[in-house]
């Protein structure tokens, strides 16, 4: 997890200003009638972002979806998944180590009580990796408020095998991709 957390961490510092940054846009794919409109793309912070974060990889998804948060100009409020909560720990105190303002990010309880409480409190977007059951539930308690919500919901990917394909490493490559961090990989190849 720590190597890609820093990948992403490493695109940020690289990328972030060039992608955030305001963006005139052509006039080509408008109708005619708005050819004369000037439209110019800009990036703003939403408010308060909260992060409801998985079990099977607690600091690379959480950590950059937080990133990705605060870069925008978010408050993030992180509820870490099951056992969740030292590597979340971990993350924040090298953040504030690199000089991320105290307070930016809060972190809640792993209780699933405490989603329910935040959005209750009111937050500005909702971002959770889980199950579609969880997602629906969430997206149940979002709507009254007409919270924005970004969801990877569960995984089960297909494996596509070319006829000349070596089965012997279709077979490694397979067990190897259902077994890999303890088979909770949103990416396992399932069918």
């Amino acid at each position: 997890e720590v190597i890609p957390l820093a990948d992403a961490c490493r695109f940020l510092e690289r990328d972030a200003s060039k992608i955030l940054g305001s963006q005139a846009l052509g006039s080509r794919g408008r109708p005619g009638w708005l050819s004369g409109v000037r439209i110019e793309q800009r990036w703003e912070p939403l408010g308060i972002v909260l992060i409801v974060g998985a079990a099977n990889y607690p600091l690379l998804l959480s950590g950059v979806q937080m990133l990705q948060a605060l870069v925008v100009g978010n408050a993030v409020l992180l509820k870490p998944g099951r056992r969740g909560t030292r590597p979340a720990r971990a993350l924040l105190q090298l953040c504030e180590q690199a000089g991320l303002p105290a307070g930016l990010v809060g972190l809640l309880p792993e209780d699933p009580a405490a989603v329910d409480c935040a959005i209750e409190s009111g937050v500005d977007k909702l971002v959770l990796t889980g199950s579609a059951e969880t997602g629906r539930t969430v997206l149940t308690k979002l709507a009254s408020s007409l919270t924005p919500a970004t969801m990877e919901l569960s995984g089960c990917d297909a494996v596509f095998v070319q006829p000349l394909a070596d089965l012997d490493l279709v077979a490694k490559a397979l067990t190897f991709g259902l077994y890999f961090n303890n088979s909770e990989t949103c990416i396992a190849p399932r069918r």
